[in-house]
């Protein structure tokens, strides 16, 4: 089940750079904001080497802020970014002639968590 939910999470990088069976992988640099439990899947597809399977090398770098995810996008240092859409739209208000792709949305809602310390009581 897991690795059924791993693959399934990857198409979109499958789809984009395609796989091969042959002994060459084909490299890839994924850039990401932060490290989230939502990119899990992703994670666990690393370490159990689900990507080099499907004919792929990936290399995750974890840049914080989605500018300067963009500017490893337009400077080739990434092939995907995992990011904001906001940050596309910032990209093509300037007038890039380099426009950035929208592929995929991996959350639908914000990621929002509270945390709190042990509860104390007064016995």
């Amino acid at each position: 089940m897991i690795k059924r939910y791993c693959l399934i999470s990857i198409v979109p990088l499958l789809l984009l750079f395609g796989c091969s069976r042959s002994n060459d992988l084909t490299e890839i640099n994924l850039a990401e904001v932060t490290r989230s439990i939502f990119y899990a899947p992703q994670y666990v597809a690393l370490e159990l080497g689900y990507f080099e399977e499907e004919g792929l090398d990936v290399h995750l770098q974890l840049i914080a802020g989605g500018d300067k995810v963009m500017i490893s996008l337009l400077s080739d240092h990434s092939d995907i970014g995992l990011v904001g859409a906001e940050t596309s739209i910032y990209v093509a208000s300037q007038g890039s002639d380099d426009p950035i792709i929208n592929f995929a949305q991996l959350t639908a809602l914000l990621a929002l968590s509270t945390t709190s310390g042990e509860r104390k009581t007064n016995h």
